[in-house]
Formats: C-alpha cells, structure tokens, sequence
C-alpha cells in the first residue's frame, strides 16, 4: 500500500489556496507579503502566524500540498484497471485543469536560484515521502503498460519515469509561458500520445 498523504488543517489548506490565487494572478514570489496571503486565505496575519512561521514555509507547504493531490490522482488511476494510456489520460486530463499545479509552477518559476533552494531545503522530508508514493505508483502503471504490450519490456523504470516526468515539466513550463504569452498552451493529449509513442515496443 502507498503512503497516503498528510493530513492538513482548514487554515492551513486556506493559507495554501490564498497562495495559489495571489500566483494565478501573476504576483511574483518577491512581490507578495505574508498580509497579502492572509488576506486572500481570509484570516488575519496573527492567525497564520500560528499555523507558518514565514511566506517560505507556507509556500513549502503549499507546494507538497499540491502534489499531495497531484500523486492521489495518480495513484488512483494506478489502483484501477486502467490500460497505460488510460493512466496517461486521465492523469494529465485531471492534472490540466489543476489551479494549484499551474500557479504554483509560475511562482516558482519567478524566485532566484537561492530561494529555490531554501524551499528544497525545508521540505526534504516531504519531498522524499513524494517520491516514495511516486516510485509505488510508477512501477504498477508500468508493470501494467509491460503486460498489456504499451511498453517495450527492455525499457527499464527509470527510463519510463524519465519520459513521463520530462513531459510533466514540459506541460507546466508550457503553460506558465503560454499564461505569459496569453497563448493556448499545449494540448495533454499531445503529450500522452508523446510518451506512448517513446515507450511503446
């Protein structure tokens, strides 16, 4: 059984959600207060102050909280009898119109090198709770894609991973220059039909 994610408590989910729509609103991470957190999640800055000790550990939060949804998605898809592409689809389909995942690539797309590090710093402990939950659900969706004929059997995980991963990057990448460039991003569809392609025998 995967690790199921971490509980979190509704001011804690608020203070995430308040993050998220400051970034969906293009507000870069230099730009925004812990106030304007507070008054987005619809608290006062005292009452956050009891939850995150700075605007780095709500974001930090926030950034595992999301992949919390992004990795019990992809888990459940992995649980059902689903084909590789159906995986594929449905992840990317729920993943497409995921605020959370979109704004939060944005926002930290727009942090220095440093700050980047300081947030991987904070949550190494998170983070590795992530990738144990991804490699569980990785390897059934593709064990699966092997024994259905999707996935040519001489590709090992990590090439498997490799491709997936590098296409879930590229879609958020994708959609933060897509938003800038009030551009139509990248149809999913096309990266399912990437990866399937990459990996099929």
């Amino acid at each position: 059984m995967a690790e199921r994610e971490r509980k979190y408590s509704p001011k804690e989910i608020a203070a995430f959600q308040g993050l998220f729509a400051l970034a969906k609103d293009g507000r870069r991470f230099s730009s925004i207060k812990v106030q304007d957190i507070a008054t987005a999640a619809g608290m006062g800055k005292g009452t956050l102050y009891e939850y995150f000790s700075s605007k780095e550990e709500i974001l930090s939060g926030a950034i595992f909280y999301a992949l919390d949804g992004v990795m019990n998605r992809f888990e459940q898809s992995a649980d059902e009898t689903l084909s590789f592409r159906q995986t594929l689809e449905r992840f990317f389909g729920e993943l497409d119109g995921d605020v959370p995942f979109a704004a939060l690539s944005m926002l930290v797309a727009s942090m220095a090198p440093e700050q980047r590090e300081e947030i991987r710093a904070r949550g190494q402990e998170d983070m590795s709770m992530v990738f144990s939950r991804m490699k569980q659900a990785e390897a059934r969706a593709f064990s699966a894609g092997r024994i259905s004929g999707e996935i040519d059997p001489s590709l090992d995980d990590s090439f498997c991973e490799y491709t997936v991963v590098s296409a879930l990057f590229g879609q958020a990448a994708a959609h933060m220059f897509a938003c800038q460039e009030h551009e139509r991003q990248i149809p999913w569809t096309m990266l399912v039909d990437m990866i399937c392609r990459t990996l099929r025998p």
